[in-house]
């Protein structure tokens, strides 16, 4: 029996028959994994606080196929205190992680930058810069970053003065007409986005655009869960 142990984060939890549980893993080597864990809804599972989201973890498994089993899981940390908002923007990562991975499948630099932004979420004044920076993050990790440096039609460098639109998994090119403001970016913002220097406001409102509307299109137009319980808050 091939056993596996590497450190980890849960991305998602669903009740599993009567004492056990669904988890999809976020494991540092391998990516995501789904696995059933056998009495992890047990009172003394549970007081252990062994399957905790936003913990680190050590998971050790065995199996074949796409279903794992749990063989143990030992918390590297405590929880990462999140509470309010910066718990829906916590979640917001897990889901969206949770429904862009695919299963098994390495992301090199994808599970640190995960782990930095948990804590910048719950400690930065304002974590909104760490979103946007793992957000695109995850489209290169996904194949689908952009160039921010050339228009995709001319091949001309893309200047500051000038205005670009967006086009999906594809880049910039030079303004043409106005079909929708929102797809409409200067070439001081792309610029910025290129560097990740979102230090000025109307920046950062460019960057959560432009992610939101780079990202809608892998998810293929279903909501997040996540965003919604965000927007009921408010």
């Amino acid at each position: 029996m091939s056993i596996e142990c590497h450190n980890a984060f849960i991305l998602h939890r669903r009740p599993y028959r009567e004492t056990s549980q669904l988890l999809d893993l976020f494991c540092q080597d391998v990516g995501k994994v789904s696995l059933i864990f056998k009495g992890g809804r047990s009172g003394t599972r549970m007081r252990r606080g062994t399957a905790q989201p936003f913990t680190l973890l050590q998971a050790t498994y065995f199996g074949r196929g796409n279903l794992k089993t749990v063989k143990s899981l030992e918390a590297q940390t405590q929880v990462v205190p999140l509470v309010g908002n910066r718990l829906y923007m916590a979640m917001y990562i897990n889901e969206l992680l949770y429904r862009l991975l695919q299963a098994e499948t390495a992301c090199d630099g994808l599970f640190s930058a995960y782990q930095d932004t948990l804590i910048s979420i719950a400690g930065d004044a304002d974590p909104q810069a760490a979103l946007r920076n793992f957000e695109l993050t995850l489209l290169e990790t996904l194949g689908y970053g952009v160039n921010f440096e050339q228009d995709i039609y001319s091949g001309e460098l893309l200047e500051c003065g000038f205005d670009y639109q967006y086009k999906q998994q594809a880049g910039f090119f030079a303004k043409q007409a106005i079909h929708n403001k929102h797809h409409i970016y200067t070439g001081k913002q792309i610029q910025a986005l290129a560097y990740r220097d979102f230090s000025e406001a109307h920046v950062l409102l460019a960057a959560k655009r432009f992610c939101r509307q780079a990202l809608a299109h892998l998810l293929g137009g279903k909501p997040l869960h996540s965003r919604a319980l965000f927007s009921n808050t408010k």
